[in-house]
């Protein structure tokens, strides 16, 4: 946003605060919003912002006139008493992620809580937050509370070890909140969560799927998966010089884009792949979408050609 008598496109960024604009003339400067989590505008300019064009926005969040937004994004993890600031009246908190209380909510000042996300807090919250919670776009979850228990968050691109999981050190009224990409490796034999919430992409072992099930809740996306994993995220390319390193058949995590180069053979694929899990795309040529789509045990995603040709998910 450089010069205020410029229109400009505002593109690819978490949260878009348009909140210290006072007047349609401001925001007729923006002539496009596009790839945005969140716009945050006035209510009384809401109006003049859906004049703008926009594509690719989560959310929009109108805040009272006169009312300070305080922003927060990603897992915030705060007390109950956090939803109880003194001066609460003169604040909207907004969230985008993940809202997690460590201690019941007794009570809401905030003049507006709006959250684009999940909410975890401990059981006898329910009524505080009932009437606390202007708007959630997600889930609110609760989960039982016992003194000296701690929350712990993932976020990010993540691998941990099944050890993780057991949770050595701490107690089993801990809840664990995975709130971006996680994979963990190796079978999974203790697990030393009350709850596992996934509200993010969290790839897990197949075989451990028996053990985890009753201490897993999804708000997000659970990828079960089998053998050695390789993750690929972001935009990626797989091509047979790679192929050809690989010993042991492995599962393909792609969670992104993955572009397959030509000279890659089905026989190559079926030959160093056991199975492939799909968060995305993948773009491959014509000749091997029938291989890519067997291989495909788990698909969050399309597989198509270049031209678009394929499956729409």
């Amino acid at each position: 946003m450089s010069d205020a008598h410029e229109e400009r496109v505002v593109e690819n960024v978490p949260e878009l605060d348009l909140t210290g604009m006072t007047s349609e003339e401001e925001l007729a400067t923006i002539s496009q919003i596009r790839n945005v989590a969140v716009v945050l505008v006035r209510e009384s300019l809401a109006g003049a912002l859906h004049r703008i064009p926009m594509s690719d926005v989560a959310s929009v969040v109108a805040v009272p006139d006169g009312v300070r937004p305080h922003v927060q994004t990603g897992s915030i993890v705060m007390g109950g008493e956090g939803l109880a600031p003194p001066d609460g009246e003169e604040f909207a908190l907004v969230v985008t992620g993940a809202l997690v209380l460590s201690t019941p909510v007794e009570a809401v000042t905030y003049r507006q809580v709006i959250v684009t996300g999940l909410v975890l807090a401990p059981e006898g919250s329910e009524a505080a937050l009932g009437g606390g919670l202007t708007r959630v776009t997600g889930s609110v979850r609760y989960y039982r509370y016992a003194e000296g228990q701690r929350i712990r968050t993932m976020s990010g691109q993540l691998t941990v070890s099944a050890d993780t999981l057991a949770n050595e050190g701490g107690s089993t009224d801990d809840v664990l909140v995975v709130s971006g990409q996680v994979v963990v490796t190796g079978a999974v034999t203790t697990v030393g969560f009350q709850q596992i919430i996934a509200a993010g992409q969290v790839i897990l072992p197949r075989a451990s799927e028996s053990i985890l099930s009753s201490h897993l809740t999804v708000d997000g996306q659970v990828i079960w998966y089998d053998g050695e994993p390789r993750l690929f995220t972001g935009r990626e390319r797989l091509d047979a010089d790679f192929l050809t390193w690989i010993e042991d058949p492995v599962t393909l995590i792609v969670i992104g884009r993955l572009d397959v180069a030509e000279g890659v053979t089905p026989e190559l694929l079926r030959a160093k792949l056991a199975e492939i899990a799909l968060v995305g795309r993948i773009v491959a040529p014509p000749e091997l979408l029938g291989v890519l789509r067997f291989l495909c045990r788990e698909k969050h995603g399309t597989i198509t050609t270049e031209q678009g040709d394929g499956d729409d998910g």
